[in-house]
């Protein structure tokens, strides 16, 4: 999209936009252009040589998109122009707004896009089909974010997050520009016998919005909305922002490796509670599963044991998507046992599945990552034949676990076996990767993989090596946090016999793909910008 070289927006609207989460930009369409638009719309077809919604996203609505995102961040537009009708429904009872926030696996940063517009093309009344927003939510959304990076699915109806509703009463030609963290809902058309008509786009940046330490005079608008370090200062609110220590013990921990799991057998990772929390087993005691935590990053405390009793773990996978953690727990008889805890003290056991070499729990958003599989999902990697990973699922754990629905969804290469398996979204909803430990006939070691599948249940190609820096394969990765393109993850590596934890990240837009190593504070600050923790 060519950036508009004139600025629409004052200073006091994109303080509103910072502190609302929206903005309101008045008469942004002619009329005669918006007439012409709801001719065509309800009359479909009638106009073939004229778009409604090329036509309605005026140069005016360019320029405010320019204005919010700054010089830096050319932007193009996603969907261009969807038509949420409200038709009138005159007997359909009121329901109570309760907030949502858009995409499947939504983040901190911009998961794609940064923006979103409707565009009035009728006039809106109380309860005539008017969208619902919750003002100031995407900051209290990210003071929830910050506890736990994946709890906003659940955080967002919450109405001490989600703050209080309001119904947007819009003119013809009235625009609303919202941030990508905006709770809000749609309400049905009760009074006005005329349809509703609005526009929805998104609005996607030609790069990455990375703040980062940038002066906050320098930053844009968008920048600023984006910045955990801005935001925090602005609003005197704590979102967890904590620069990567650059003491000598903190810059050989993240040089070296952290050094003091002992000899690992297995181990996940997971933000929740304002910390990272590790869980991990060791070849001397398989059968402890031992809790770390961390605040920094990199200085890991002793929590104690989980109180979960077994026979000797061969692998451990945590998950959340939600309020609850979901831990899977696989021993060395092949059973995986399901758990879940709101506070990583007591553990719920909630499905349990056999002959399983390593089971990882994952959310599917249906019709989106996949057009076959929804809901609660295990991905299953079968003791009798550990090449493949079948894909079970349900609306509940219970349901995965019988594996009534099921798929083969990760295939190995020919001779080699998966020893581990994680899956995690990448950009906006239905792109999403693996990653593997795949094992060859005959060697005891691993190296890793990863598959970019084109439906995370369905097996549509082989598991590819995934280079790294480094002169020992990792092991036992682990996403962390994400940003659009971009994992924040830890792993393992051998060291002169000895396993340590590493912090590292892939870029997705890389080609190929590159398992980089953060060995320093400023290349970990840095990763921690773009996923957006600083």
């Amino acid at each position: 999209m060519q950036i508009p070289d004139e600025t629409v927006l004052s200073p006091e609207d994109h303080e509103h936009f910072l502190t609302h989460g929206y903005l309101v930009v008045r008469d942004m369409v002619p009329p005669e252009i918006l007439a012409r638009a709801i001719v065509a719309l309800e009359a479909e077809g009638s106009d073939p040589d004229f778009d409604p919604a090329a036509a309605c996203t005026t140069s005016k609505v360019d320029q405010v998109i320019s204005d919010l995102f700054g010089a830096e961040y050319p932007f193009k537009n996603k969907y261009g122009g969807q038509d949420l009708q409200r038709p009138h429904q005159p007997g359909v009872q009121w329901r109570e707004s309760v907030a949502h926030v858009d995409d499947a696996y939504p983040t901190l940063m911009p998961n794609d896009w940064a923006v979103g517009t409707f565009i009035f093309l009728t006039p809106v009344q109380s309860r005539g089909g008017a969208f619902i927003y919750f003002s100031g939510s995407p900051l209290r959304y990210r003071q929830g974010m910050a506890q736990s990076f994946h709890s906003i699915k659940e955080l967002a109806p919450a109405v001490e997050y989600s703050g209080p509703s309001a119904e947007f009463l819009a003119e013809p030609g009235d625009v609303l520009f919202f941030h990508h963290l905006m709770g809000h809902t749609g309400s049905d058309n009760l009074v006005d016998p005329l349809t509703r008509h609005a526009l929805l786009t998104r609005w996607v940046p030609c790069k990455r919005i990375v703040p980062g330490n940038k002066p906050f005079a320098q930053m844009s608008t968008i920048e600023k909305a984006n910045s955990a370090r801005y935001l925090e200062q602005r609003f005197a609110v704590d979102l967890q922002v904590r620069h990567t220590p650059t003491n000598a013990e903190s810059c050989a921990i993240l040089r070296d490796g952290f050094s003091g799991l002992g000899s690992v057998k297995t181990y996940a990772l997971l933000h929740f509670n304002g910390a990272a929390q590790l869980l991990y087993t060791t070849a001397e005691d398989p059968a402890q599963v031992r809790h770390l935590c961390s605040e920094d990053f990199v200085h890991w405390r002793a929590v104690g044991s989980l109180p979960i009793t077994g026979g000797a773990v061969r692998s451990l996978q945590l998950h959340q998507y939600g309020f609850a953690a979901v831990l899977a727990i696989t021993d060395d008889e092949g059973v995986a046992r399901v758990y879940s805890s709101d506070d990583f003290a007591a553990w719920d056991m909630m499905c349990e599945v056999q002959h399983s070499e390593a089971t990882t729990p994952w959310f599917i958003y249906a019709k989106y990552p996949s057009q076959i599989a929804g809901g609660q999902a295990l991905y299953v990697v079968p003791e009798a034949n550990s090449s493949q990973a079948w894909c079970r699922w349900g609306e509940e754990w219970a349901a995965a676990a019988e594996g009534a629905e099921e798929s083969h969804a990760v295939q190995a290469p020919a001779g080699c076996g998966i020893k581990d398996l994680v899956i995690a979204a990448y950009l906006s909803d239905r792109q999403c990767a693996f990653v593997a430990d795949v094992q060859e006939e005959g060697r005891s070691t691993t190296k890793p993989c990863y598959l970019l599948p084109e439906d995370v249940a369905v097996a549509d190609g082989e598991l590819q090596p995934l280079a790294y820096i480094g002169d020992a394969p990792p092991h036992h990765i682990r996403v962390f946090n994400r940003g659009p393109s971009y994992w924040l993850l830890t792993f393992l590596r051998n060291c002169g016999g000895q396993d340590r934890l590493f912090w590292g990240c892939i870029d997705w837009e890389a080609s190929p793909p590159i398992l980089r190593p953060l060995s320093d504070a400023e290349a970990f600050d840095r990763a921690k910008s773009v996923v957006g923790l600083i």
